[in-house]
């Protein structure tokens, strides 16, 4: 073999040698269907990251991520095998949806010369830990679809919230710790006071009485068992609606008289809850009031003459429908402020019921 022979050999070796130095690193296909648990096909970006390590062909694989575009479920993606690495190796995997992780996962990727669905290299266990610290997720509760709306259905604690007390759930809709002493007896409206000490002249509470009489769109003169004392402890509902009194109706001691086109109609349900000479030492009942405050749909301020106390006793009814504490309004004090979605048009009627000096707010 001459000189140039030579030359020309090692020249072959030397391509020979590059060539196999640069050659790519054995792939596995992972190629699968993906799915919600609604049944629809998973539509979002799904993040492969790993750590370095030494494929099974001596290769270096530096520690990286890549995204995946999953559209209408359809993966596809070529990755190096981890179970024939030359040091440990797995893959973390990050579910995006809609901007937001929905799960993770680690795989372990074994050589194949055929497409691998996902359940064949999905492990369980919480796998190596892909990319080091620095590539940590913080997943906030804005992150989670459904979380922060779910979260605030949840009853927060309240300022008086603490340990061995019994728990109430405040005019704020806060659980709070009851307030009084600690051989105090506690009240259904969250309020406390000593035990056996209320003083009381009379108790004596109708609820719920059908007033008696025909309902057939004529008749319009209704009856009591008894007449309500004072008058205006009155509540009287028609088909669940309170009625005004002097506006859909007239009451002289125990009879009932509707007015105008007010007649009850057959069908119609009417009941009716009143007191008669109720005293509660201590305590005043505030019946049938009107809020002041201007009704034109665009004020939702109103005052009441005193504060309610506890808050939980008014009762406040616009067009005779009872209204919810937070939801159509606040209470601050003698303040009614309706929330923009309940503020009072031309035309309607408030009207409020509460006590005042029995507990605490």
């Amino acid at each position: 073999m001459n000189r140039f022979q030579r030359c020309l050999l090692c020249i072959g070796l030397a391509l020979l040698g590059c060539a196999t130095a640069f050659a790519e690193p054995p792939l596995t296909v992972v190629q699968d269907i993906l799915y919600n648990a609604d049944g629809t096909a998973f539509n979002g970006t799904i993040t492969i990251s790993w750590q370095s390590f030494e494929a099974s062909d001596t290769s270096t694989i530096p520690a990286s991520s890549i995204a995946i575009q999953v559209i209408n479920g359809l993966l596809r993606v070529q990755l190096v095998p981890t179970t024939t690495a030359l040091s440990p190796a797995n893959y973390t995997i990050l579910y995006n949806n809609v901007n937001s992780t929905q799960w993770t996962e680690n795989w372990s990727i074994p050589p194949s010369s055929v497409p691998l669905p996902v359940s064949a290299v999905r492990i369980s266990g919480s796998g190596t830990v892909v990319g080091g610290p620095g590539n940590d997720t913080t997943v906030t509760i804005a992150d989670v679809t459904g979380l922060t709306a779910a979260l605030d259905l949840r009853p927060s604690e309240g300022p008086g919230f603490t340990i061995s007390r019994a728990a109430i759930i405040d005019a704020s809709g806060l659980i709070d710790g009851a307030s009084g002493n600690a051989t105090d007896c506690l009240y259904v409206d969250g309020s406390s006071g000593p035990c056996g000490t209320t003083s009381t002249n009379n108790l004596t509470f109708i609820d719920g009485e059908t007033p008696g009489g025909t309902i057939n769109g004529i008749n319009g003169t209704f009856t009591l068992a008894n007449a309500p004392q004072p008058a205006s402890t009155l509540a009287l509902f028609r088909n669940g609606l309170l009625q005004k009194q002097g506006l859909d109706y007239s009451l002289s001691n125990s009879t009932i008289t509707f007015l105008g086109s007010n007649l009850p109609q057959s069908a119609d349900v009417l009941t009716a809850s009143y007191r008669i000479n109720v005293s509660i030492t201590g305590v005043t009942f505030i019946d049938q009031e009107v809020p002041g405050g201007t009704v034109n749909g665009g004020n939702t301020s109103f005052t009441l003459s005193q504060a309610p106390n506890p808050v939980v006793s008014l009762s406040l009814y616009r067009n005779g429908v009872l209204q919810t504490l937070i939801v159509d309004y606040t209470l601050s004090g003698t303040a009614i402020v309706f929330v923009p979605a309940s503020t009072p048009q031309p035309g309607d009627v408030l009207l409020a019921s509460y006590r005042v000096g029995l507990g605490s707010n």
